[in-house]
Formats: C-alpha cells, sequence, structure tokens
C-alpha cells in the first residue's frame, strides 16, 4: 500500500503506515527486560488497572507479530479510522504513511524502547510514554491506551507536540471522500448565493477569496470557493490558484459585463463523475423552488430548471461536460441572468 509523506522530524516523528519490527526493549542498552507481571498466570485475579499491569501490556505489544499488530492491538474506534484512510490512499493511488508508527522508522532492525512513564491514567484511558532508539538516534513514542474488550488497546499515535495520528487520518478520509458528496444542490447552493459568503459555505467548501477591482470603467468582481485550494501567486484579475490533493477542486464566478461560473477539478475522473452524477439528478426541492435536470440533445450538456409548473420551466444554469484546461478539468456554468 501507497502511504503519503508526512514529516517526521517536524511532526515530532509522529506517524507511519501500522505495523512494526520490535523484538526488543531496551533502555540505554539493547538488552530485553520484561516486567514480571503476568496475565496468564494470575488469571482473572490480575488487576489490569494497574501501571505495572499496563507496562507489561504495552511489552506484550510489542513483543507480538508484526503483521496483525494493528489487527490484534489497536482499539476498534482506531482500527476502523486506519482502514478507511487505507482504502482511501488505495483509491486516490497516495502515500498515507512514511513508516511504521509503532516504530516511527522505516528501518526497525536496530531499535529499542524503554517504557519512560504511565500518566493519566483511569479505569478507560492512560497515556504511555516510551524513550526510543534507533540508529544511535533517540525519539519519544507517545501512545494513547483505551481499555476495552477487557485490555488495553493503542488508541491514538501522537507525537511530542500533541499531534494526533487519528485526526490526521479523519481530515484525510474527509478530504479524500468530499469530492463524491459534492452535489448539484452544493453547486445551486453557489451559483444562487455567490454574493453571500455564509450562505455558500453551507455547501461544505472553504471560502478562499472575493475580490472587486476596477478596470476602465468595469467593475470586474470574482468569487472563488474552494476545496484543498492554495492561493499563491497574484494576477492582474484573481489569482493562480495551485491544487494540494488529488481531488482539489474549485468554483469560480466573474461578474464583469456578463456572468459565468467555472468547476474546476485537479482530477479527470472527479470532474467526469460529478458531471455524470449531476446529470442524472432527480427532480428535488431547493429551499421553495422544485427543481429539475433536462438533458440537452448534444449530450454535452444540461440544464438545471426551476419548474414553475406542469409546462413552464425557468432555467438557472447549464452545465457543460468538462474538458481540459491547464492543470484542471474545467466546466462551464453558464448563469442565466
Amino acid at each position: 500500500m501507497k502511504q503519503i509523506i508526512f514529516s517526521l522530524m517536524a511532526l515530532a516523528l509522529l506517524l507511519t503506515a501500522c505495523g512494526g519490527k520490535t523484538n526488543k526493549t531496551a533502555g540505554d542498552a539493547d538488552s530485553v527486560t520484561t516486567d514480571s507481571l503476568s496475565a496468564t498466570t494470575e488469571g482473572p485475579k490480575v488487576d489490569k488497572h494497574t501501571e505495572a499491569y499496563l507496562r507489561q501490556r504495552v511489552d506484550t505489544i510489542y513483543h507480538g507479530k508484526v503483521d496483525s499488530r494493528d489487527a490484534a492491538y489497536c482499539s476498534t474506534r482506531y482500527y476502523k479510522l486506519l482502514t478507511a484512510a487505507l482504502d482511501v490512499a488505495e483509491d486516490n493511488e497516495t502515500l498515507l504513511l512514511d513508516c511504521d508508527h509503532w516504530t516511527i522508522s522505516q528501518d526497525d532492525t536496530d531499535f529499542s524502547y524503554q517504557i519512560e512513564k504511565i500518566s493519566d491514567m483511569t479505569d478507560s484511558s492512560a497515556v504511555v510514554r516510551l524513550k526510543a532508539k534507533n540508529f544511535g538516534k533517540r525519539y519519544p513514542i507517545i501512545l494513547n491506551m483505551r481499555f476495552e474488550r477487557d485490555d488495553w488497546f493503542v488508541d491514538d499515535f501522537v507525537s511530542d507536540e500533541g499531534t494526533s495520528e487519528k485526526e490526521y487520518f479523519e481530515m484525510y478520509v474527509e478530504r479524500g471522500t468530499f469530492y463524491r458528496r459534492f452535489s448539484l444542490e452544493d453547486l445551486l447552493y453557489l451559483t444562487e448565493h455567490y454574493a453571500e459568503r455564509s450562505k455558500a459555505e453551507v455547501s461544505g467548501l472553504n471560502f478562499v477569496y472575493h475580490e472587486s477591482q476596477q478596470d476602465e470603467e468595469v467593475d470586474f468582481i470574482e468569487y472563488v470557493y474552494g476545496r484543498d485550494i492554495a492561493r499563491s501567486t497574484k494576477k492582474a484579475f484573481g489569482y493562480e490558484l495551485i491544487n494540494e490533493t488529488p481531488h482539489a477542486f474549485y468554483f469560480s464566478i466573474s461578474l464583469d459585463t456578463s456572468t459565468n461560473g467555472r468547476l474546476y477539478f485537479a482530477s479527470k475522473d472527479d470532474a467526469n463523475n460529478f458531471y455524470e452524477r449531476a446529470s442524472k439528478t432527480k427532480p428535488f426541492m431547493f429551499e421553495t423552488k422544485r427543481i429539475v435536470v433536462k438533458k440537452q440533445p448534444d449530450g454535452k450538456s444540461f440544464l438545471v430548471q426551476e419548474q414553475l409548473n406542469d409546462t413552464a420551466f425557468s432555467t438557472i444554469f447549464a452545465l457543460h461536460r468538462p474538458d481540459r484546461a491547464g492543470e484542471y478539468y474545467e466546466m462551464d456554468v453558464e448563469i442565466y441572468v
């Protein structure tokens, strides 16, 4: 599985793809030490809510099989989120993480650790801080533990600065799947309320900027709403927008002598998928209007109309099939005013 590069040193060596190779524990030396308390020898009498047991549990985890460590020793909710993020990474053919989060490394042959301390321990949660060593480097590994299924499981990997792997996964999944949820109704919000930032943001898009400019007595106004879009070099009109993820997209309206909209996608598949989904949209209510989609005979566009009565329709905009436009795939949104 491919994985996304996530700066290890900048984020205090946080993130990795699940599954590591750890077969020894140590402090300054590389000798293996384990706690004497054993759940198997004392059976049901073992108190699993003590630091001694939790230390033993962490050692058990790090001595577990590498290939099944995530499934065996991660909490249910963490593992579900990890699986979803890995699925998105596979679909997008992108990297999720760049090393093994159990060791925060890509090569674990020289890895060792010592349990430095356990803090914030309750009946349901605890924080375990490891002092790790690999290829002469020392660094922390912080595990958020969760008690469930009658034992302790890793619920999150956290950097020394507090960056959460689970939060990163949530963001990754949300970004990777947002374009699939973007609908014709979302586009209607943007075409109908482009001058009202709060209304346009109902769609969940990020407001990038809006700007007006006088040019030879023509008032040029451009509104841009985007997803995973970064603003870069300022041009004479507007900005050059660059994509940050494979599923970046944005919508813009320019108001001068006419009103024109453009919908841009970084991915050709995303653009085509949106067009096909939108063209097959069933009649629905938008605010107080009944909206219908009417395909054009040429097969290259469709009309989005308000149904006024059984026979009368008023066109709101026409959406044209996507075409390549530089690094993006552009759809003309012909707005009727």
